[in-house]
Formats: structure tokens, sequence, C-alpha cells
């Protein structure tokens, strides 16, 4: 036995060897027993959410009566905004009715036309400027009232129809005019020489 050992301590050292490594091996068991795997949350679901359908009120809207008995009326000078105003052919070709109908007066310049000469331009001129601005001084005149935008332009509307046909009537008998006066003029010219020799005839029978 080496350093004096004997046989039954060394025995007891093997034995102490042999459970120093049961020990040893047996504890990663043990502790790779004792390690569980994490519990892992599982979400929450949560349940949908039902409303209630809602059921909407029915609005019963009374019929609107579509006279103006209860409407106040208006001019241009209480709601600028409320009413626009365009070209109208009742004030471009009935320019002295228009005017007097709606006591546009300024209208009554068209008689002016009756002048000589310059009087037919100033008409022709005179014309387009109301065309463009009749409704407009109708609509400023205090002692003229509308309801509201749909009844002038309502009263616009039958002078605007009035006058086109005006025009048309009217473009038609001028434009006829200048073919019978164009037909009358070719004419002449055309029979000039028999009119000429006529002429020459009767002043010879006269003068012998």
């Amino acid at each position: 036995m080496e350093n004096g050992e004997t046989p039954v301590e060394t025995a007891v050292d093997q034995d102490d060897e042999k459970v120093l490594e049961g020990e040893a091996m047996a504890k990663p068991e043990v502790a790779q027993s004792e390690i569980s795997e994490p519990e892992i949350a599982q979400p929450e679901v949560a349940e949908p959410f039902i409303s209630e359908p809602v059921i909407a009120e029915q609005v019963v809207t009374p019929p609107q009566d579509e006279s103006y008995q209860d409407i106040p009326t208006m001019t241009l000078g209480q709601d600028k905004s409320q009413i626009r105003t365009k070209w109208n052919w009742g004030a471009f070709s009935l320019t002295m009715w228009f005017g007097i109908a709606h006591r546009a007066y300024l209208g009554l310049l068209i008689l002016l036309g009756l002048i000589p000469w310059i009087g037919p331009i100033f008409a022709i001129v005179w014309m387009i400027i109301f065309g463009l601005n009749g409704e407009r001084w109708a609509l400023e005149n205090p002692d003229n009232h509308y309801r509201d935008e749909e009844e002038f332009r309502k009263i616009m509307d039958g002078w605007n129809r009035a006058g086109l046909i005006a025009f048309i009537i009217g473009a038609v008998m001028i434009v006829l005019a200048i073919l019978l006066l164009s037909l009358l003029i070719a004419t002449v010219f055309n029979n000039l020489d028999y009119f000429q020799q006529q002429f020459n005839q009767n002043y010879h029978h006269f003068s012998y």
C-alpha cells in the first residue's frame, strides 16, 4: 500500500469517489427534469360586439304650399345676392315696351332713333345696351316687387321668349326687304338702256 494507507481506507475512499461521481452525474438529470418549458400566455380573444340595430325615425314633412301668399316680397336693395340678371331679348327687341312695363324708363330713349341719319345708329346701340342692362334696371326700381328669384325669372323668361320671336320676325322682314330692294335695283339697272331710249324718244317728240 502506498503512503501507509490501509486496505480499508482505500476501499472507503474508492466508495466515496463513486458516490460523488454518481451524484455529479445525477445532478444534471435532476436539473434538466426540474427545468420546465415556459408557459406561453395565450392572447385573450375578445368577443365581437354586436350592436343592436338602430331604427331611424321617419320624418314626415308636411306638403309645401307653392302659393306666394305668405312669402314676404323682396327687392334688389334687400338682397342683391339671390337674384341674377342676364341678357334679355325682350329688352333688346321690345325696348320701349319693356321699359314701360317694368318702369325702366330709360328704354324710352329708343325714340331718339327717329332722328334722321344719326337716329338709327343710336337706336341699334341703345337696343344692345338695354338688352344687357334691362333686367338689372327693372330690378333696381323700388316700385317693382319680386318675391324671389323664381318669380323674377318667370317674368323675365316670358319677355325673353317674346323678344326672341320679335327679333326673328324682324330679322326675316329685314332680309326680305333687302332682297326686294336688291331685286328692284337689279331690274332698274338691267332696263336702264330701255328707259333711256324711251326718255330720248319722248324728249324728241315733245321738242318737235
